[in-house]
């Protein structure tokens, strides 16, 4: 498991190119590569109501073409959308 499966994302933005983490792939298939279409601030539930709390990330996966909502936590950042000046 390299650093960035240890230490999840932070700061996605729609736009950027994502994978997905290799903790939740099945062990016959790559992670899917997409696009994060929609970011949702601090709403997933991790354990109970009162917290922690993370970012709910939708990602247009490229390869089989359609949209699916996850945890910020099994997102890894391939590439941001544009730089920060």
């Amino acid at each position: 498991m390299d650093d960035g499966e240890r230490h999840p994302n932070h700061n996605i933005e729609v736009g950027d190119i994502v994978r997905e983490s290799t903790l939740i792939i099945p062990p016959d298939r790559e992670p899917w590569i997409g696009m994060v279409v929609y970011v949702e601030k601090m709403v997933y539930e991790l354990h109970s109501h009162l917290g922690p709390f993370e970012d709910l990330i939708a990602i247009h996966w490229f390869r089989v073409g359609y949209v699916e909502s996850l945890p910020a936590s099994v997102i890894r950042l391939v590439q941001k959308a544009k730089e920060n000046s």
